[in-house]
This record gives structure tokens, sequence and C-alpha cells, in this order.
């Protein structure tokens, strides 16, 4: 597993090639009847997420880019594996991760 990064702004990240920066979603703590839901149901991260920066696409092997299929903005499910998590300022409770 790669390190933690920290960076003082997200504006000091740009993703590379075909990288995507997101930004996980917090998992509710309370239902829409009302019902809080206790910490074991929602310790775990959402598989979900709202892109925030993309890269400009990788070249195919022609040499020609091929720009990325989503956009800023986007709501995006994460793999279970892989992508680099990045700390921005003192930052605790929102998780942005480079895939």
């Amino acid at each position: 597993m790669a390190a933690q990064a920290t960076f003082k702004s997200i504006k000091a990240v740009v993703p590379l090639l075909d990288r995507v920066l997101v930004q996980r979603f917090k998992a509710e703590t309370k239902t829409a009847t009302g019902i809080f839901l206790p910490t074991s149901a929602t310790s775990s991260p959402l598989p979900e997420a709202t892109v925030i920066a993309v890269g400009p696409g990788a070249p195919n092997k022609d040499g020609a880019i091929v720009p990325t299929a989503v956009k800023a903005g986007d709501r995006v499910l994460l793999p279970g594996w892989g992508g680099n998590p990045i700390k921005l300022g003192e930052e605790v409770n929102s998780e942005r991760i480079l895939i």
C-alpha cells in the first residue's frame, strides 16, 4: 500500500493521463424515517464517490489521446482494490482517492 500524501489545497492535485480524483460519500447515520444507525453499520466506507478531477486521458497504441469517460461531478462506483488515499490539510472526515 502506498503512503498517504498530504496537500494543503485540492487545487494542488492534478491527475495525469487517465487518473481520476474522487471523494467518497459519507455513510448516512440516520434513516429517512429518523432511526439512528449504530456505528457498526456505518463504519465501512461506501463504494460510491463523486469525481472531483479527471486527467486528460491516456494515449492508445497509435499515440492518440483517448479521453476519460467520466467528468467532474459524476457519481461513480469504486472498485474494492486500488487507488491512493490523499489527505487534504487537517481534514479527517473526507476521504479523497486518486484512482
